[in-house]
């Protein structure tokens, strides 16, 4: 039998559209695929809806990196990282600092230009391209399974998609001209239409020039149409139309700014890893990502195998606790098991497990180019994240969030279950993500509390305010007048005040012989739930703070501290 079967299976020859009833499927014709379907207003509405609650978050994370590009770009637009800004504790060129092309600061700064620089909007403005990327993910979806509104709703109603939508950075812009490319390049290849190929080739640069890993869509679509043609044709030429692009974007950089940017970011991705060197605690880090962040795969487990398959699973979580609780990774400084950690960190361990075994089973039963593009699809975003990117985070693995709810369809269909026992795990997932929203969205605000507070307490004084840390609470430390230390050539005077951060980068210990304490501000966060904290092991945006994604459990306050110089 050969390795991938002539016909394919029958999703890949038929399209369905969703009526009124989910189960009420018209097949069309191959090349009539996915036309416009009013039935993806759904998944857009929903992740709009998820998302407007959280339209007054602060500024967050590297926020503030993306901001202050587009407020370059509107100073000079032809030079958009031509400044100079202390983000690692000195003053440094932007285009040093910064490791994403310029597409979503270009992009705030037409938004702020129309509409104000305030979170409420920018973080409106970011609400189009998620609705896109939730639009995206349903026609592709309709090209790939029977059900595309569950499918494309499993993809969005994850941890991963939904927090990292709530901030101002690339991540799910990219996302969006990343689903939105495949969606062409299929219909180009299904259709012989060579207008869908070419605009799917700019759309592939598009989505580099937003963020570096759209780059990957290059070898990931180049196998696909290998295997779903079967010899090379006038398709490769579109592929060159990325590579030029990305090319003259390599050479106009080197000539702004002395380095070419894209092959500066990919040396350090690779250079900078400092978890590289264990490939097995990498592999598993990765895994916890992979599972808490695409954590809606949990909850369709019952839906999904059999009942010797789910015993099999509990299994495998005991063991995982068991090996977890041996492990140095599961004991807090005292030396104790963190049972809840483990207990956590296993099922986490075992969903993103069972997300490979969903793409593996889907491969070996439909042996064709449609079942090996989603293998890929959820391989390549686990291999980068954990093995050569500099650090192991969320927004690295949500890339795979569309082709999961893919797949958790595809494996459903075979059931045929009634509608209702398709959306329920929906719930679940719902909740727990904007319980994460909620929680990742008072630790934002934390940063904007307390530069207001320290304006409002020593605004007045005549000496300068200093702070130590970066991320958002940078922007607004900034936006009250106060000034980031630089660690290398630093001159404090008598009767300064620096603020230092409990849980940010950047922050280093100074003499306290030189300083004593004013005043601390203390700010309550989401005390059942949180997306970065060094002492319960969560982190988010960095496997730095912590091995897990995300922790469910008490968690203390943000603590601020108002250093007076003696």
């Amino acid at each position: 039998m050969a390795l991938f079967a002539e016909k394919p299976c029958i999703l890949a020859a038929e399209v369905y559209t969703v009526g009124e009833d989910d189960r009420a499927f018209k097949s069309k014709k191959a090349g009539e695929v996915m036309r416009f379907n009013k039935a993806a207003i759904i998944p857009a509405a929903v992740i709009v809806v998820c998302l407007v609650p959280f339209v007054n978050k602060a500024f967050h994370i590297d926020d503030t990196l993306f901001i202050r590009a587009a407020e370059q770009i509107q100073i000079e637009p032809t030079d958009f990282y031509g400044f100079s800004i202390n983000w690692y504790g000195w003053e440094m060129p932007m285009a040093e600092v910064t490791k994403n092309p310029p597409i979503a600061s270009y992009y705030i700064a037409f938004s702020a230009a129309m509409f104000g620089w305030s979170e409420i909007a920018l973080h409106i403005a970011f609400l189009v391209p998620a609705a896109a990327m939730a639009a995206g993910s349903f026609f592709l979806a309709q090209k790939l399974c029977s059900r595309p509104v569950p499918a494309a709703l499993a993809a969005m109603l994850t941890p991963g998609i939904l927090v990292s939508s709530t901030n101002v950075m690339c991540d799910t812009m990219m996302l969006a001209f990343w689903v939105w490319a495949i969606v062409l390049w299929l219909r180009g290849m299904e259709t012989n239409k060579n207008w869908d190929l070419f605009f799917a080739g700019v759309l592939i640069a598009v989505c580099a020039l937003t963020k570096y890993f759209g780059i990957a869509l290059l070898p990931l679509l180049f196998v696909y149409s290998i295997v779903k043609r079967r010899k090379g044709g006038v398709w490769i030429l579109f592929l060159l139309i990325p590579a030029v692009i990305l090319g003259s974007y390599q050479w106009m950089t080197y000539k702004l700014y002395g380095i070419s940017l894209l092959s500066d970011a990919a040396s350090y991705a690779g250079g900078a890893t400092g978890h590289a060197a264990d490939l097995l605690s990498s592999g598993l880090i990765c895994l916890f990502f992979v599972g808490g962040c695409m954590a809606t795969v949990l909850f369709y487990s019952p839906l999904l195998w059999s009942r010797r398959v789910l015993a099999g699973e509990i299994i495998l979580v005991i063991l995982f606790i068991v090996l977890l609780s041996l492990s140095g990774i599961s004991r807090d400084n005292s030396g104790q098991i963190r049972w809840s950690f483990v207990v956590q960190a296993s099922l986490m361990a075992v969903t993103g497990i069972s997300i490979f075994v969903l793409g593996g089973a889907d491969f070996l039963k439909n042996k064709n180019a449609e079942s090996l593009l989603l293998l890929l699809w959820i391989v390549g975003p686990f291999i980068f994240t954990g093995f050569v990117n500099w650090t192991i985070n969320a927004r690295s693995i949500i890339p795979m969030a569309p082709a999961v709810g893919i797949l958790l369809v595809r494996r459903m269909e075979k059931f045929n279950y009634k509608t209702w026992k398709i959306y329920w795990p929906l719930v679940p997932a719902a909740v727990l993500s904007l319980m994460l929203c909620w929680a990742d969205y008072t630790w934002a605000g934390t940063g904007r509390s307390a530069a207001e507070a320290v304006g409002e307490n020593f605004g007045s004084s005549p000496n300068t305010i200093w702070f130590q840390g970066h991320w958002g609470f940078q922007y607004y430390m900034e936006a009250v007048g106060a000034k980031a230390i630089d660690l290398r050539d630093q001159k404090v005077d008598h009767a300064d005040i620096i603020v230092i951060p409990s849980n940010n980068p950047g922050v280093r210990n100074l003499p306290q012989e030189v300083m004593y304490l004013n005043k601390v501000f203390q700010f309550n966060l989401c005390r059942g739930l949180t997306t970065m904290d060094m002492q319960s092991g969560a982190g988010f945006y960095s496997d730095g703070w912590g091995p897990l994604p995300f922790f469910i459990g008490p968690i203390g306050p943000a603590e601020y501290s108002v250093f007076i110089i003696k």
